[in-house]
Formats: structure tokens, sequence, C-alpha cells
């Protein structure tokens, strides 16, 4: 029973507290974990190649699918992803079951360390000497590349009854496509069909994934570049330098942030900021003895 010494012993109780299963509680909270479950597949591709003049090229390809009824206890952790998708009807883990938040089906990174061939002990102009062939010798180039699909979107709505304390999603209204064509930079404005989603009445569930499987956000399309050079020096050259000259995001690409996906935000389908850094340009020396 509810006392008159509680929070619901009011003269009114809102109808959606009446609907809960125990309505003589506020809320409930788990005794412990292990009621949620995840099934992740991939394949994974590898290839490395050393070459005979000096360095080496390694190549790896993930692709996956991650399924999940919930995400992670710790969604404040989880930005990059643009947040988890939230549970709405804790009563039904089975309704749950979507991609994670954290699903990345294609990932393609590409590193290498190659020495150039030129100088001495080199294939091209491998006889210069004195400090021509200082010049010319110990030149080489490094990097990663990382190509990545980009993170699965997740939809909120505003939940005017509190139906089970829980999230609520909208409503994917039937037959309309979300997807928009174009790149990036022409959708920040409209990143989907806005008009493919409506709020659900009241007492009922929205019918949109937990993790939307057909809308994601702008991936990872990022160079890494480092030029180098090496010189010795010194007794039976002993002693050397090494002088580089490092590029993150080579080629200062923005990296997009998911769109806003609340339902009533005045920004709905709407990118306002980027979730990576401009190119950045460092200068190291170091000296071997």
């Amino acid at each position: 029973m509810i006392g008159n010494g509680t929070a619901l012993g009011g003269s009114s109780i809102p109808q959606g507290q009446l609907l809960l299963p125990y309505p003589q509680y506020n809320g409930v909270n788990f005794n412990g974990q292990g009621i949620y479950d995840s099934i992740y597949h991939s394949l994974l591709v590898s290839a490395q190649k050393r070459f005979a003049g000096g360095g080496t090229l390694l190549v790896a390809y993930t692709n996956a699918k991650l399924i999940s009824n919930t995400d992670t206890l710790t969604f404040w952790l989880e930005g990059g992803s643009g947040f988890t998708g939230g549970i709405q009807d804790n009563y039904n883990l089975r309704g749950e079951r979507s991609l994670s938040s954290q699903d990345v089906p294609q990932r393609l990174v590409v590193s290498y360390v190659l020495d150039l061939p030129f100088g001495r002990g080199k294939k091209f102009l491998s006889g210069v000497n004195g400090l021509a062939g200082k010049i010319v010798s110990g030149w080489g180039v490094d990097g990663i590349t990382t190509l990545q699909s980009g993170f699965p979107l997740k939809f909120f709505t505003f939940n005017p009854t509190l139906l089970f304390n829980a999230g609520a999603r909208p409503n994917r209204v039937p037959g309309c496509k979300a997807e928009l064509s174009g790149s990036p930079e022409s959708r920040l404005n409209t990143w989907f069909n806005t008009s493919c989603f409506s709020q659900p009445d009241d007492f009922v569930f929205g019918n949109e994934p937990r993790v939307d499987s057909s809308l994601r956000q702008q991936g990872i399309f990022n160079f890494d570049f480092a030029i180098f050079k090496r010189t010795t020096f010194g007794p039976a050259e002993r002693m050397g330098l090494e002088f580089r000259t490092e590029f993150f995001n080579l080629f200062n690409h923005p990296q997009f942030a998911a769109p806003q996906t609340f339902l009533q935000s005045g920004s709905f389908g709407v990118v306002n900021n980027t979730v990576n850094n401009p190119r950045l340009v460092q200068f190291a020396l170091k000296f071997v003895f």
C-alpha cells in the first residue's frame, strides 16, 4: 500500500505510475548485473610486407557486427559514439535487442615505415660521398592511415507520461526513407530525413530500435604522416642526428560528430560540431651517441 508519508501519498498519482507492475515503488534497482547479453562476430585479415631495402608495411582489416540489448554502465564515457542507446522497456529486453552503440562494421588500418632508396647503400645515388652523400642519405617516411565506418545513431524523445520510468524513443514512419544521399558537408543541417520520425502516443512505446541500423554518423578518414632524416657522423659514424616532421590529420579532414537525435530539439537532425582535431604539425630532433 502507498502510505501518506511517501512521495506517492498525495491526492493524485500520475497515471503512468499506476501502470507499473509494482506501482507502490518509485523505482527499482538491480541487485546485480548479468541479465544482459551481447553477440560479436568478426572477420579479421592482416598482411605484412618487409622490404629488402628497409621498411615494413602492415595492413589490417576488420569486418564485424556487434549486437546487444544494452551497452554500458558508463554511458558518459562513450561520447565518440554519440552516447549510447537507452533501454526503453526493462520488462521486455527482447525488444531492446539491436546493434550496439559501439558497432563498427568496417575498419581498415594501413601502417608503414619506409626508408627511401637514395644514398649510401641504396638503389639510387649509392656512390655519392662526402657532404652530398650526407644530404641525400638517410631519408624515410612513416605513417598510419585509418578508415572506419561511423557509429550508428540513437534516437530519443520526451516521455511525458514517465512510462515505467524509462527513456523513450520515437516512432519510425512506415515506408519513409530516412537515409539521405550527398557528401557529409552537404548534409550538416539535415543529416537524415527528420520527417520519418514522430512522437508516440501517451503510454505507448515508440517503435524505433534502441540503436538504428540504417543511420550512422560520419566515420574516420584520417592520415597521419611523418618524414625523417637520419645523419651519422663522428668516429666510425657512431653518433647521429634524426630530424622528424610529423603531420597528424595530414589533409585537415574534419570528422563530424553525431547529429542531434532528440526528437523535440530545435536542431533535430543537425550536426553541430566535430570530434577530431585539425591538422597538427610537430618537429622533433634526436641525438644518438
